[in-house]
């Protein structure tokens, strides 16, 4: 194995470890370390990303199901409008890379990158004052909430198809914002979502862009065997972190992972535009 290769599987497993316990399938920095670290194209970076995402979300759904952390009454209704949303969300990046490149793809996954950690700090600053959000046990929900859960949840899945993540980062955000739950419930519920939306994702992208034999080309016999492995750090990633560990404490190396990530689409960006 490659030096660049064992870097980028390091990065991807250390990634589910840490992601899964927050809701998080990790393809904002999954995109990345395809991109930049083994040199593939956009469009394969994206439809690995959204394999390992799969992975990621299974393994940690398993985790925190088994806890009773999966709300299946509430995710029930999120899953139609989120396979629609990860479709468009195909259909759409192919049509953008192919007439504009890359460039689009970068710019709206640096947009939402900085949404997030905007939202994560505010969120962080708010917990840490006690003016955060006031967690608490799932309990029924109105109608008239449920269907702004459905259109945003119709935006979260276009955004997974688009920019190759699960969408967790969306939907956690949604459960805390919409329904005040607790950490565990807005992850485990999140990953109800993922585990229903990233295969008709993969399967969109296959089909619109052709990129398995890229894939193929570019992994191999490697393909299970790295997503046993991620599986395996999701869930036990998730397993540790419900039981000995605050959410709150794994949030700072998520915004490091983060801002990271963000800085190098900007440069990347700046690049094109010509201020680099």
């Amino acid at each position: 194995m490659e030096l660049a290769s064992l870097i980028a599987l390091v990065l991807i497993l250390s990634t589910a470890f840490f992601f899964a316990p927050l809701g998080l399938g990790g393809g904002v920095l999954f995109v990345p370390i395809f991109h930049y670290i083994l040199g593939w194209g956009i469009q394969l970076s994206i439809v690995s990303s959204l394999i390992l995402v799969l992975m990621v979300s299974m393994g940690s759904k398993n985790a925190h199901s088994k806890d009773g952390y999966a709300v299946q009454e509430v995710g029930k209704y999120a899953i139609p409008p989120a396979l629609i949303g990860a479709i468009l969300g195909a259909v759409i990046g192919s049509i953008l890379i192919e007439s504009m490149g890359d460039f689009t793809i970068k710019f709206a996954a640096a947009s939402l990158l900085f949404w997030v950690i905007i939202r994560t700090v505010r969120q962080l600053a708010g917990e840490k004052n006690g003016n955060g959000f006031e967690s608490v046990e799932p309990s029924e929900i109105g109608n008239e909430v449920i269907n702004r859960y459905r259109g945003m949840c119709l935006a979260g899945g276009t955004a997974s198809g688009l920019l190759g993540i699960g969408g967790g980062m969306l939907f956690v955000t949604m459960h805390r914002s919409l329904f005040a739950w607790k950490p565990h419930y807005a992850a485990g519920t999140s990953y109800i979502i993922e585990t229903w939306m990233v295969p008709i994702g993969v399967a969109s992208h296959l089909v619109v862009n052709g990129s398995g034999w890229d894939l193929w080309g570019a992994v191999g016999t490697w393909i299970p065997i790295v997503m046993l492995l991620v599986y395996a750090s999701a869930w036990l990633g998730a397993k540790t972190a419900i039981k000995m560990v605050p959410q709150q404490i794994l949030t700072y190396p998520f915004l490091i992972a983060l801002m990271a990530s963000l800085l190098r689409y900007c440069w990347d960006i700046l690049g094109t535009a010509g201020v680099l």
